[in-house]
């Protein structure tokens, strides 16, 4: 499961609406992120989602299952995200 790092509060402003500058609060660092980026943070921020989970927030996939390349295009976005301290992976709590 993805997630925000705890405590995280980000802050973003766009002006020409594909571009982002995001500013993360723990780490007092600022990123230039693309809008595919700043969705994946969005969704995230209403709470922790499986790799396929996000790619149906995001509709990826139109609706139809995502296709492997697909999956793999996120996750390495997702492991740049990481890599920037911005989220993290926590277990799937068993209910």
């Amino acid at each position: 499961m993805w997630r925000l790092r705890p405590g995280q509060r980000l802050r973003s402003r766009s002006w020409d609406g594909e571009d982002f500058v995001l500013y993360n609060n723990l780490s007092g660092d600022t990123h230039l992120l693309d809008a595919a980026a700043i969705e994946i943070l969005s969704a995230l921020q209403r709470g922790a989602a499986t790799t396929a989970g996000l790619a149906a927030a995001l509709q990826i996939a139109d609706g139809a299952p995502a296709e492997p390349d697909q999956l793999a295009e996120l996750e390495e976005l997702l492991g740049q995200l990481r890599a920037m301290a911005l989220v993290d992976t926590q277990a799937a709590s068993a209910c």
